[in-house]
């Protein structure tokens, strides 16, 4: 399956996996809900076939040599977002193509249910109810394997492993003077540079990342990170973009950041976006169109270490 990033020439191949869970009484297989992947150079071959879809809507069946390439298009809002590639020593019969198409049909209509529920609908991006769901799933690889969660998702308090884990970074941002642009443009136009800034956003970042809208000006990005430099690097060229990217009528428009390191300290989902929320209000009391860490904060007196015992709902 290949998953398409169109901005960089390159594609996910996607795979589930697997995760065994241990405790003290027994041992079980679980299914994860995380999706792995890898960014690959898209073959010359299956550039070809994603030309021949966008402009026919139809399979891309070629026959080289000894073997078939059969290529679908599966679509999400009218746009090829994703191919599935088959590679077989004989054509497919009309009914195996016939059953392919059902089956992709049924898969288009079922995720267009989910897209409904799960993603905003002006910008596209995940909403703010799948935001918590999320963050205990990141929370789960930044803790470990042996760290397990109840059937709500919550975090279980067990012993963590001295194993390598996943590193996340978590921001939130915010449009500085939105009300601002509303008030002297019109909602339309505030709402044009909503769609605008979450265009650029899915530029900047990755495909893996998570890109969530909360409402209003407020946005959230989650993103894998080996350390606080490389995390605050991706996070001051997207703020820098911003700043210099053209929008109609308005010119400029700048963004505030307040970000946090995921970590096995720092792992549960109300201190994650507690700590950043802090960073993003000392960026937004100290002249906007900043970008701050709140471990950066804490280490030059600027917050203090508090943990939060609220829910998420800090907007």
């Amino acid at each position: 399956m290949y998953k398409l990033d169109q901005t960089n020439a390159t594609c996910c191949l996607s795979t589930y996996s697997i995760d065994l869970i241990q405790d003290d009484s027994k041992r079980q297989l679980s299914e994860s809900q995380e999706i792995y992947t890898s960014e690959i150079t898209i073959p010359e071959e299956i550039k070809s076939a994603q030309l021949w879809m966008e402009t026919t809507r139809k399979p891309y069946i070629h026959y080289q040599g000894d073997r078939y390439l059969v290529v679908y298009p599966i679509l999400a809002a009218n746009k090829i977002e994703e191919m599935l590639t088959f590679e077989l020593p004989h054509p497919l019969t009309e009914g195996e193509m016939l059953i392919i198409s059902s089956l992709l049909s049924i898969t288009h209509n079922f995720r267009s249910l989910l897209d409904e529920s799960q993603k905003d609908k002006l910008t596209g991006l995940l909403n703010r109810q799948t935001f918590e769901v999320n963050i205990k799933k990141i929370s789960a690889l930044t803790v470990g394997p042996d760290v397990g969660q109840d059937h709500d998702g919550n975090i279980l308090n067990r012993r963590r492993p001295k194993v390598e884990t996943e590193k996340f970074c978590l921001a939130i941002i915010d449009i500085d003077d939105f009300k601002s642009i509303n008030d002297r443009f019109g909602h339309i136009m505030g709402d044009e540079v909503l769609l605008l800034l979450s265009y650029v956003m899915k530029q900047n970042f990755r495909v893996r990342d998570l890109l969530f809208r909360f409402g209003g000006e407020e946005f959230v990005v989650i993103f894998r990170a080996p350390d606080k430099e490389e995390a605050y690097k991706a996070l001051e060229r997207f703020r820098n973009r911003i700043q210099e990217y053209h929008f109609p009528q308005i010119e400029t428009v700048t963004i505030s950041m307040g970000a946090t390191l995921i970590n096995e300290l720092n792992y549960l989902a109300s201190e994650i976006i507690g700590r950043a929320d802090q960073a993003l209000y000392h960026a937004k009391q100290n002249g906007k169109n900043q970008l701050h860490f709140y471990e950066n904060l804490l280490e030059n007196g600027y917050v203090f270490d508090k943990k939060e015992t609220s829910t998420t709902d800090f907007f």
